[in-house]
């Protein structure tokens, strides 16, 4: 094949645009709408659009567009559409040879690389009307027939909307943050329409309409929230709902069907009550991938693809993962999964489809939650034959970082619906990460409560002692102690503990380090986060702890590629915004203040309250000679956290290496700090 062209800014205004999310269109770069002629040339023209700058193989689009005709026929009917689409949008826009085809992306933009490069940004945020737009679905209305191309639109549909859900969210906050409720109230009942069972959205429509004045209708879309999980998941709101609808003084009085599932547990529930009892941990099935059944080799690839998820879920101490010799006897494909969740006594399962196409592999991976029938993670991996066993080891390791991190935020929003009564110690510890996730005084006194319930259920429950670890730690960082060191010893107390009942899990290690790490002792953290990166590779806050220490130890050359590795792990973290603000430390070390600003840039863009960010932004900037810049970002960073000051940042970093505390220190006093 031809040399694959590479994207140029210069073509930006003579691309042909592709309007794919709400439908189909296409507008040459003067705006004009250009008509393709048939439903099947949309369609192919829309395929390729997707994959602009991709090789797309002739004998793979016959059989995914004219899979009912022979093979001479189809290859007719490709030129006939490849003529067509030649016609309308010019010769230039189609590169081809005997085997393959694709659309230059020097002359394509589509609104779904729009979609992706909003949501590729540390701080996905957009305008109100970009974000209704882009929430659209894609190629909305378009029927297609044949099984292999309604499975590909499937999941291309279902990535989006996924995308679309995240954008949707953060704009939607954004735009409330800046006194836009009627922009806001727009695109919340846009996100709660895509997803009725995310409760967050519920919330912030109720929290909009009462600013706006509209308490009926907040009390109405709260009793809509609950009414939906009664009724779909045999559940009620968080306690977070109520509490949100006591303080708009809304009717939080349960419904009679609601309050029976409130008094009435089911069995299943009591059984989850009974703590020791029960088994703590994730459940998901792995489902061999769909792929055609007279391909003996491509069987083999798919089954061993599985096979290989199956053996590395399994290392991950959290999971209870169901063997191949059952799951893989229930077949291939997503359609089977709900089925299969329920013969196996799962909530996850992992499935996904494997195609070959001549000498191009596509393996296309979903992760169903199948207690509220969703989607919660899809994506799709393109590589050559010959490349797969080389990098087989890399998207099996890219595929259990994502399911890993998609399925805990799942467990804590899930933990979250439940009333206490009917929570096991693994549930009061996802529900306690869930409020430590939110660094404020309050919400940190109820993480220690839930942590401490756990414990209480469980006194050997290993990650209810690592969750108190890990509040120390957050009262530590973000100055939350009248008594620092007595803090300190007791997250220690806590961290060991955890590590005592549990040696082989690497998050007590991950939190004894960090603990050790802000008590100067670095080599015994190093060593316990050592143990964590080798008993879970991919774990991002293992890697994050890592870098820390490399700092503290005056290498932040050795600490750079390990939070590089936590934010590429896990790209949504709860902790995101202080991997950037390492990772800005670590560049304002090494000099690079370029780096070092739009590191802390972004940490503040994902995490608008919060401190240490400004900091590292300010000194940045004073050391590039702004000091009335880095002196309104301390500014800022005081108004977050009013008793900032030098002997504060000193208590934290104070067993740091002389030489690195030092530049911090003086370049936050000329910075304004005091």
């Amino acid at each position: 094949m031809n040399e694959v062209p590479r994207f140029s800014e210069n073509f930006r205004g003579l691309q042909i645009e592709f309007n794919l999310l709400g439908g189909f269109a296409v507008r040459s770069p003067t705006g004009e709408a250009l008509i393709l002629p048939t439903a099947k040339t949309r369609l192919l023209a829309a395929y390729l659009a997707l994959s602009a700058g991709q090789y797309q193989a002739r004998s793979k689009l016959c059989a995914l567009f004219w899979e009912d005709r022979g093979a001479e026929q189809a290859r007719a009917s490709l030129r006939n559409a490849l003529a067509a689409i030649r016609a309308v949008l010019g010769d230039h826009i189609l590169i081809a040879n005997r085997e393959a085809v694709m659309l230059d992306p020097n002359f394509v933009c589509t609104d779904v690389d729009e979609l992706k490069s909003l949501m590729g940004r540390t701080s996905a945020t957009a305008e109100a009307e970009t974000a209704r737009r882009l929430a659209a679905e894609l190629l909305e209305g378009l029927t297609v027939s044949g099984e292999e191309l309604t499975e590909w639109l499937e999941f291309e549909r279902t990535r989006c909307r996924n995308l679309s859900e995240a954008l949707l969210s953060t704009t939607a906050e954004q735009l409330a943050e800046h006194g836009d409720e009627a922009a806001a109230v727009a695109l919340a009942q846009q996100l709660v329409a895509l997803d009725p069972f995310r409760e967050k959205s519920h919330r912030l429509l109720m929290r909009l309409y009462a600013r706006q004045g509209e308490r009926s209708l907040a009390a109405a879309q709260f009793q809509t929230c609950r009414q939906l999980l009664a009724d779909e998941l045999g559940t009620a709101p968080s306690p977070q709902t109520v509490a949100l609808a006591h303080e708009l003084s809304l009717d939080a009085t349960p419904t009679r069907e609601a309050r029976r599932l409130e008094v009435a547990p089911s069995p299943i529930q009591q059984k989850a009550a009974r703590g020791a009892d029960t088994d703590f941990r994730i459940s998901i099935a792995v489902l061999p991938f769909l792929r055609p059944a007279e391909d003996a080799d491509q069987s083999f690839l798919a089954e061993g693809l599985a096979e290989d998820l199956i053996n590395e879920l399994s290392r991950h101490k959290d999971f209870l993962v169901i063997a191949r010799q059952s799951t893989f006897a229930f077949g291939a494909g997503p359609r089977l999964a709900e089925h299969a969740a329920q013969a196996l006594d799962v909530r996850y399962v992992l499935t996904g489809n494997l195609r070959r196409r001549g000498d191009d592999l596509s393996l296309g991976v979903q992760l169903i939650d199948t207690a509220t029938h969703r989607t919660v993670w899809a994506e799709r991996y393109a590589r050559k034959l010959e490349e797969l066993f080389a990098v087989q080891d890399e998207i099996v390791g890219l595929i259990i970082t994502a399911v890993d991190a998609e399925v805990r935020s799942s467990e804590r929003e899930r933990a979250l619906r439940k009333l206490p009564e009917t929570m096991d110690a693994w549930e009061f510890f996802h529900r306690g990460l869930w409020h430590v996730y939110n660094f404020s005084m309050d919400q940190i006194e109820a993480a220690e409560h839930y942590f401490r319930r756990a414990t209480e259920l469980n006194p050997r429950f290993a990650l209810g002692h690592a969750g108190l670890a890990q509040a120390a730690v957050v009262r530590v960082v973000w100055q939350m102690s009248d008594d620092i060191p007595a803090t300190l010893e007791s997250g220690l107390v806590h961290a060991r503990h955890a590590v005592a009942l549990d040696g082989a899990h690497p998050y007590p290690h991950v939190m004894l380090g960090r603990l050790l790490t802000c008590r100067g002792e670095l080599g015994l953290a190093h060593d316990h986060l050592r143990i964590a990166t080798e008993l879970n590779p991919s774990y991002a806050h293992a890697h994050y702890a890592v870098a820390q220490v490399h700092i503290w130890s005056g290498q932040p050359a050795e600490a750079l590629p390990h939070i590089d590795r936590a934010i590429r792990f896990s790209p949504r973290d709860p902790l995101l915004s202080m991997f950037m603000t390492v990772r800005s430390v670590c560049l304002f070390l090494m000099g690079d203040m370029t780096g070092a600003e739009a590191a802390a840039r972004a940490a503040i863009g994902r995490q608008a309250r919060e401190s240490w960010s400004r900091l590292g932004l300010a000194a940045a900037l004073v050391e590039s000679g702004r000091t009335d810049e880095a002196r309104a970002a301390v500014a800022e960073a005081k108004a977050l956290m009013p008793n900032l000051s030098i002997a504060n940042l000193d208590n934290l970093i104070g067993r740091m290496a002389s030489a690195p505390r030092q530049r911090i220190i003086e370049a936050l006093q000329r910075a304004g700090l005091q």
